[in-house]
């Protein structure tokens, strides 16, 4: 609403000076002034009008990304705008020696803030959604006319050409009709949305191409009348080339801080996508691998030739009595102190996983003592584990199933589908992935038999599976 509120203060004032306007030529008749107070009531319009675009942009949710994006696309903008001023306006009216430092100023106020106007209109236009681009498309449209017709009201009185039947006048009309619809089409809808900020949905919205496109077709214009002015110019134009070169070094700024954005991202993208594979295959509690990633390295290592595996299948007695007596804060507690006492008897090689609940298992690689480290796995868990203050007193119950490859595994060959020019496993391969699968089922049912076993004979044991 503050943002409409200014663009109408901005309208009353250009309306106040076209009565001023009005007032010398239907009244007295004669042919207004340069300056006058008429000129009073235009420039306002131009400032008034920039702080509602200002305003609107504020409520826009994409913060400090989409300002910095905002600020380095409205200075090529505004660098290629000015550089279409200076060439057709500015330059014109700089080089008069014969203008009062008033005259002069005022000259160059329209032009100048016709352009801030403008790059405002843009960026606003390219920062709109999908329902408010109508709007603000009619708005840029008519502040683009209003902006055209002041240079060219500016560039006609330079040339003492200016008459109110020029086209100027008629782009005023058509500037400010434009302006008139725009509001139109805000006060049809219930829920205006270039009066209400941008809410989240819950999604991240892609950027439009208008807006990725828009900083470089001002510039394009601008390089085009450029090179242009600069090969038809008697004498080398120093103030145009400057602004050229200027110009050149905020697009090469832009691209290289959107280089480093897009490295930044890249970064954040590869971390993310490392978390996410880590909460995948890891336990949230414990830290430790969870049954994917455990059934996903016994595999590895029944493939490896030779495999000398074995599995412990690890589950803590009378568990349910610490929850009941110290409440599942405690119970998780418990569990990662666990964890941490499984990690300090095996080697760094070795493979600890939680399973579900209080059922851990541990995956030993190339180890011929699993009976050795069940054993010290049974031991450690029977010292006394410090819960918050409270000492608690628990012990764990292991079975054992060892593996012992007779021949060596057949790697997985791939055959050609000539039909649907795949690759596809042979049936070779298959037999011998469906066999390794079964083997790691089966080694985990062994050991899950045998911690029942080390169960039934009085908890606080390992038992080894028979073969």
């Amino acid at each position: 609403r503050r943002a409409w509120l200014w663009l109408s203060v901005g309208t009353g004032a250009w309306a106040a000076g076209q009565l001023v306007w009005s007032y010398y030529e239907v009244i007295l008749h004669r042919e207004v002034p340069f300056p006058s107070l008429s000129d009073v009531g235009f420039l306002i319009f131009p400032l008034a009008a920039a702080v509602g675009l200002v305003m609107w942009l504020g409520t826009q949710g994409d913060q400090l990304v989409a300002r910095t994006r905002d600020v380095l696309d409205g200075t090529i903008i505004a660098g290629s705008l000015l550089v279409l001023s200076w060439v057709t306006t500015l330059g014109s009216i700089v080089n008069q020696a014969d203008s009062s430092p008033l005259s002069l100023t005022l000259s160059l106020a329209y032009p100048i803030g016709d352009l801030i106007l403008a790059t405002l209109a843009l960026i606003a236009l390219a920062r709109g959604t999908g329902k408010e681009r109508t709007t603000l498309a009619l708005l840029a449209f008519g502040l683009g006319g209003l902006a055209f017709s002041d240079s060219l009201y500016v560039y006609l009185v330079d040339l003492g050409r200016y008459t109110s039947a020029d086209l100027a006048s008629s782009g005023w009309v058509i500037g400010f009709l434009f302006v008139g619809v725009s509001g139109l089409t805000v006060g049809r809808r219930t829920t205006p949305a270039l009066l209400e900020p941008a809410t989240g949905t819950g999604t991240v919205p892609k950027p439009s191409k208008l807006r990725l496109c828009l900083p470089y077709v001002p510039l394009v214009a601008a390089g085009v009348v450029l090179c242009v002015n600069l090969l038809t110019a008697s004498s080398t134009p120093v103030v145009q080339l400057l602004l050229g070169i200027a110009l050149v070094l905020l697009v090469l700024t832009r691209q290289f801080l959107s280089m480093a954005d897009n490295l930044r991202l890249l970064a954040a993208l590869a971390e993310a996508r490392d978390q996410l594979e880590h909460q995948a295959l890891h336990d949230s509690l414990t830290g430790l691998a969870n049954r994917v990633l455990f059934a996903d390295r016994l595999d590895r290592a029944l493939l490896q030739p030779g495999a000398n595996v074995s599995v412990l299948f690890c589950d803590l007695d009378d568990f349910k009595l610490v929850n009941d007596r110290l409440g599942h804060a405690a119970g998780d507690l418990l569990l990662q102190r666990v964890a941490e006492k499984l990690l300090e008897c095996v080697r760094i090689t070795d493979t600890v996983a939680r399973l579900g609940g209080d059922e851990f298992a541990i995956l030993l690689e190339d180890a011929t003592d699993s009976v050795q480290v069940a054993d010290r796995v049974v031991a450690r868990l029977n010292e006394p584990i410090d819960l918050a203050g409270n000492a608690v007193r628990t012990s764990i119950s292991v079975g054992i199933a060892h593996h012992e490859a007779t021949s060596v595994p057949v790697e997985v060959e791939l055959r050609a589908d000539v039909t649907r020019r795949t690759r596809v496993p042979s049936a070779e391969s298959l037999s011998v992935q469906a066999q390794r699968q079964a083997t790691a089922a089966l080694l985990l049912q062994h050991a899950d038999t045998a911690m029942y076993a080390a169960k039934g004979a009085g908890k606080s044991r390992a038992v080894l599976a028979e073969d």
